[in-house]
């Protein structure tokens, strides 16, 4: 699983990890702004972006595709960062692998299972009539019927890609849905399993995806972390909050 990734300065490394539907592109702002000091890499997980298509996405899957590329790239002493799918994936590794890794970031995301509705997203994507769409605005007026959040639809449309004459979408939708199920646990073979090493969890207050409620469970799996929040910022607190979000990584991964 040959991940495409994009890197940034020189130091060391940290490893910055999308959300669903997103993409290595969507981090390339503040991935910029953390490379002053460290080796910025932000790779496209499986089904995203220009890395390869397949069946499979288990967490699981996706960690071990985050060992391969630290492998692949001899990389030691890594700080590895988590958005929404990505924070999972990336605690998933943490807790499989605590010897790869020296810090861990999660971003507005908790290691428990939730009621998710993204098949009403799969949905309308599937509905689009790719052959004779003429523009991404016009996607983008069809998604808003699912959803009013300017910001999945951007996330959303923003994966379209022109092929020839028409669009086609730049993840593999076909496998993405066929996981949603997966992707909405968290692995439940990982009850048992802990890491003890510097952890953040950054979330928004307007967001409903870290909650107080999520301490205790937080605390079982990372026994260390330290659990702030962004007043203001909902479940993108990076793209709605970017200065306070960067302060806060930027404490963090400067302390470790």
């Amino acid at each position: 699983m040959l991940l495409n990734y994009h890197e940034f300065g020189q130091g060391r490394p940290l490893i910055i990890l999308h959300g669903l539907f997103g993409s290595a592109r969507n981090w390339q702002g503040i991935a910029r702004a953390l490379s002053v000091k460290h080796h910025v890499l932000t790779p496209d997980l499986r089904n995203h972006g220009l890395s390869p298509h397949t069946d499979t996405m288990s967490y699981q899957d996706m960690s071990d595709d985050i060992i391969e590329f630290v492998d692949r790239l001899d990389l030691d002493n890594v700080i590895i960062l988590g958005h929404s799918m990505g924070g999972k994936v990336a605690m998933t590794a943490a807790l499989l692998y605590p010897k790869r890794f020296s810090a861990l970031a999660v971003i507005d995301i908790a290691p428990i299972r939730y009621q998710h509705d993204f098949a009403r997203f799969t949905t309308a994507m599937n509905a689009l009539k790719l052959d004779s769409l003429k523009n991404r605005i016009q996607a983008e007026e069809t998604l808003r019927k699912v959803t009013d959040d300017i910001g999945i639809i951007q996330l959303l449309s923003h994966n379209l890609v022109r092929s020839e004459n028409s669009f086609k979408w730049r993840f593999n939708l076909e496998g993405i849905e066929a996981n949603l199920s997966l992707i909405a646990q968290f692995p439940d073979s990982l009850k048992n399993n802990s890491f003890h090493l510097p952890s953040l969890f950054l979330g928004g207050t307007e967001s409903n995806y870290l909650r107080n409620i999520d301490n205790t469970v937080i605390y079982d799996y990372f026994p260390t972390a330290k659990i702030n929040m962004i007043r203001g910022a909902g479940h993108w607190p990076h793209t709605e909050k970017p200065n306070e979000f960067l302060q806060y990584i930027k404490n963090f991964i400067n302390s470790v």
